[in-house]
């Protein structure tokens, strides 16, 4: 029987996204971003959730209090939410096989965030979506 858990957690870093063909850059300006990746395991969730927090604890002092700009891949693709989604989810598809990662969505502002999750039926990760609430 598998289980499914889900990791929180959150980082303070800068970043400045490129806002058209031209190149045109927005000034730089803070964030704190909010991770969210929830996997299933198919044995025991406890023991799994060990080697998963290691992992996005590892990813996410890499990227604390740094501006997203001058940390690859993000020196060369447009640091947005949902870049930083895909980036996180294929670093923890990649490094815990034997989990499957359901999602990571990623926060970078109040009510705003980008999910990112493989199709239905496949194991590539090609399903982005954004999700603005209401204020």
């Amino acid at each position: 029987m598998s289980s499914r858990f889900t990791i929180r957690d959150s980082f303070p870093a800068a970043h400045r996204i490129r806002i058209d063909t031209a190149g045109t850059l927005e000034p730089v300006h803070v964030h704190h971003w909010r991770v969210e990746a929830c996997f299933e395991a198919p044995t025991d969730a406890a023991a799994a959730s060990v080697s998963a927090r290691k992992l996005i604890a590892g990813w996410i002092r890499r990227h604390r209090g740094k501006s997203l700009n001058d940390v690859p891949p993000f020196d060369r693709v447009n640091p947005t939410a949902e870049e930083v989604a895909r980036e996180l989810f294929g670093v923890l598809a990649r490094e815990l096989p034997d989990l499957q990662l359901r999602y990571v969505e990623i926060g970078e502002a109040a009510g705003f965030s980008a999910t990112y999750r493989p199709a239905r039926g496949t194991s590539q990760c090609v399903e982005l979506s954004m999700r603005r609430l209401a204020t």
